[in-house]
């Protein structure tokens, strides 16, 4: 994700600095190396600290990944803030925005490869989870944290819908919004058909978050 957000609350000590360092440390670390090189010892040394500094503010692996989540769900809620306080009054058009943003994010290289290497770390932890770990409930944690968001701009844009509606159609835009972080670049390479694609994106998005995808009986 490359929008400039406010720093998230993410270590023992809400805006402690080096808990702060430790995260975004531990974020470039799974972009750049991979989730098979992240290791405790491996982001202290990328944030050039001690192992026992960064175990101080995260004592396991599992700590760490879980403020590496709470940190991407809080940049993505700075982004919609701010998209919604300056965006245009109009409600389907501050909606427009926000899904504009999201497929223009997943389009850069940088948001592409934080998430496949970030869903591959949430997929190994939950295979040690069922092996006695406690880290199975983060890749859920994630997706609720997005569905949620999801739900707060689809309630702004239909403010009479039920909340459990709201939700089923947060969920299925989210799916879609994921789904295109991994087929985008199968569909095509071609610039022009990539933007034809994205704007059929953004209109089943709008018929999503409207109800204008019929349900089937």
């Amino acid at each position: 994700m490359q929008v400039k957000t406010k720093r998230a609350a993410t270590g023992r000590r809400a805006g402690n600095d080096t808990a702060a360092r430790i995260v975004l440390a531990a974020r470039d670390l799974l972009m750049t190396e991979g989730y098979a090189q992240f290791s405790m010892r491996n982001v202290a040394a990328r944030a050039g600290l001690h192992l026992a500094n960064v175990q101080y503010y995260y004592k396991t692996r599992e700590d760490l990944v879980e403020a590496l989540v709470a940190d991407t769900g809080e940049r993505y809620r700075n982004s919609y803030a701010e998209l919604r306080a300056k965006g245009p009054t109009d409600r389907e058009a501050r909606f427009k925005a926000i899904v504009e943003f999201n497929l223009k994010d997943i389009a850069t290289s940088e948001t592409r490869r934080y998430f496949i290497q970030l869903w591959a770390l949430l997929t190994e932890m939950d295979g040690r989870a069922r092996a006695g770990s406690n880290a199975g409930h983060l890749m859920n944690d994630l997706y609720a944290i997005d569905i949620q968001q999801l739900s707060d701009c689809i309630a702004e844009l239909v403010p009479d819908t039920d909340p459990a509606e709201v939700r089923r159609r947060a969920s299925i835009l989210a799916a879609m919004i994921e789904g295109m972080v991994v087929v985008r670049g199968a569909h095509s390479r071609n610039p022009a058909e990539l933007k034809k694609l994205m704007a059929r994106a953004q209109g089943m998005a709008m018929q999503i978050a409207l109800g204008l995808v019929p349900d089937v009986n």
